[in-house]
């Protein structure tokens, strides 16, 4: 097995009790994909078949919102690169370079099996970020929010606690799961 490259948090290991894997085609978004450590993760879980397609957003670029990765985000594209070719995925992977918000309506709508939230942690993008995410989400499907409880209660929380707020109607949550080193990851089926 080729050896991975960046950080080390495999999330999808943490959803397998929330969202068991099928044998089925699943089309899956990810925002924020960092080295892309994650999406290999969702690859082995939940994309095995040959159907199945994983697109990522990433600026892979420096911006004020998000100091704490100044200067290394052509490392992490690098990374990335390297993890979808040495794994072999590079015909299951659409990688998008680019902001978020640019980059999310160019996609199709009611389209997404799993869309996992994981871009900059300021409230107002964790909330843009879903509410541009949401219209791609299919019917039935699972949208994932991460690190809920980030910088306190005026970090991601605000964000995820507005859109659950004014999609409550529209979205059932599924789970609300603590992580080990003190964050959560929200879990919720778009209903209608």
């Amino acid at each position: 097995m080729p050896e991975i490259e960046g950080q080390q948090f495999l999330q999808a290991d943490f959803w397998l009790d929330v969202i068991p894997p099928e044998n089925k085609p699943i089309n899956y978004l990810e925002i924020g994909a960092h080295s892309g450590v994650n999406l290999l993760s969702v690859a082995r879980l939940y994309a095995n078949h040959p159907d199945s397609r994983l697109w990522c957003v990433d600026p892979w670029a420096d911006y004020d919102q998000y100091r704490e990765y100044k200067g290394q985000q052509d490392h992490s594209y690098g990374c990335f690169n390297r993890n979808i070719s040495n794994f072999e995925l590079s015909d299951k992977v659409v990688a998008l370079r680019g902001f978020s918000n640019d980059k999310i309506p160019e996609l199709a709508d009611d389209s997404f099996d799993i869309i996992y939230i994981d871009g900059n942690h300021e409230p107002e993008f964790v909330m843009e970020d879903a509410v541009l995410s949401f219209r791609k989400l299919k019917i039935g499907g699972v949208l994932i929010f991460d690190d809920y409880g980030f910088d306190g209660p005026d970090g991601t929380s605000k964000g995820i606690d507005g859109f659950l707020s004014g999609y409550h109607k529209r979205i059932e949550v599924i789970r609300t799961k603590w992580t080990t080193w003190g964050l959560a990851q929200v879990f919720l089926r778009k209903i209608n």
